[in-house]
């Protein structure tokens, strides 16, 4: 029993530093791999999570009366059935996120400590 014990022993002692080894060719290989998407990923980020410049503000302002005008001229009748969808999902996802945070600001999710 002694001598089995012995043998695993050295068994492992030689195969640890193969699979180190081997775990961390594989690790590089994955880190290699990712690196352009995670450079994307960071280039977009910094774009799109900016807050808008004062620059920004009579585009957004445009928009807005755009939207407001084309509400007005009832443009949203004219839409796809795949394009309101699109923008039912997205109106979800909104609301889905800002319970969310509402959960974690009250850190319940039943109401507010009071």
């Amino acid at each position: 029993m002694a001598q089995k014990l012995v043998n695993f022993g050295q068994k492992i002692a030689t195969a640890t530093p193969r699979l180190v080894t081997r775990i961390s060719f594989l690790a590089l290989d994955a880190a290699k791999k990712a690196q352009p998407p995670v450079m994307t990923f960071l280039n977009n980020a910094k774009v799109e999570m900016l807050p808008p410049k004062p620059s920004d503000w009579p585009a957004i302002r445009k928009s807005f009366l755009g939207l407001k005008e084309s509400a007005m001229k009832g443009k949203f009748l004219d839409v796809t059935v795949k394009e309101a969808a699109a923008n039912t999902l997205v109106a979800v996802e909104i609301a889905f996120w800002f319970y969310v945070g509402e959960v974690i600001g009250r850190r319940s999710l039943i109401g507010y400590d009071v």
